[in-house]
């Protein structure tokens, strides 16, 4: 899908976005909610798409840009339909929250701006680790994302996981980290969705837990640097890593 095939979207990402952030979407709290959820989704789409390229966004050998916009595009929906089972390239159809269909115009375009702001990077030879992985991607892309929206999002960690001290969990977040650790292996909550502040805000949680892939950066040997630099931090697969943060202002 190319970005000129919906038009009317970015429009309407341009137009709506500001009166959002003076309606703050007043009373509309099942709305809210399910926006949030299909928001933190789409971030950890970008994020899985990132991750399931690293071969190639790492190769040093390699000089061209193989890991273009239009492929990162490309995956990007079909892993955010596979989640979903939603078409983003034809959200005037789909059955979702008016309130969310700019939104997530809004924040696709911005992941793909991240990912090309990093083609020069990409292409340049002998460099083994170009800076794209999938906790950059998520930071990135919620700062983008937060400059022209009301939406509060962030990629967050347990205090102890916390690698970029901009991600560093506020109380509620360190609190729903207690929860989601808290819990047995079989009632792990898949998401933390509620209103809080008095009904004044939605907030959710999208807790991320290590797949195989992760563990690279963050598995065995505990210590031992990775290719970032970072020390792992001894993960297994299935322990929870982190977690995307969205709260959507309600009055």
């Amino acid at each position: 899908m190319k970005m000129h095939r919906f038009p009317l979207l970015v429009a309407m990402a341009l137009f709506t976005l500001a009166a959002l952030s003076s309606r703050l979407f007043g009373g509309q709290q099942e709305d809210a909610l399910e926006t949030a959820r299909l928001l933190a989704i789409l971030l950890d789409s970008g994020r899985v798409t990132v991750a399931k390229h690293q071969g190639l966004i790492n190769t040093p050998t390699q000089t061209d840009k193989k890991f273009t916009p239009e492929l990162f595009e490309q995956d990007m929906l079909a892993e955010f339909q596979r989640q979903t089972g939603i078409a983003l390239n034809n959200l005037e159809g789909a059955t979702v929250p008016a309130m969310a269909k700019p939104l997530l115009a809004q924040l696709f375009r911005d992941s793909i701006g991240t990912i090309q702001s990093y083609q020069p990077v990409l292409s340049l030879p002998g460099l083994r680790y170009k800076g794209l992985i999938p906790a950059t991607f998520g930071t990135e892309t919620a700062a983008r994302f937060q400059k022209f929206s009301p939406i509060y999002m962030k990629q967050t960690a347990p205090d102890h996981l916390v690698r970029n001290l901009k991600n560093k969990p506020d109380a509620y977040e360190a609190a729903a980290f207690e929860r989601f650790s808290s819990s047995s292996a079989s009632d792990k909550p898949q998401i933390i969705s509620e209103l809080v502040d008095e009904g004044r805000s939605a907030r959710l949680m999208l807790p991320l837990y290590y797949a195989k892939s992760c563990l690279a950066c963050h598995g065995e040997p505990k210590g031992e640097r990775d290719i970032s630099g970072y020390p792992r931090e001894g993960g297994k697969e299935g322990d929870l890593g982190g977690a995307i943060s969205v709260m959507i202002p309600l009055k």
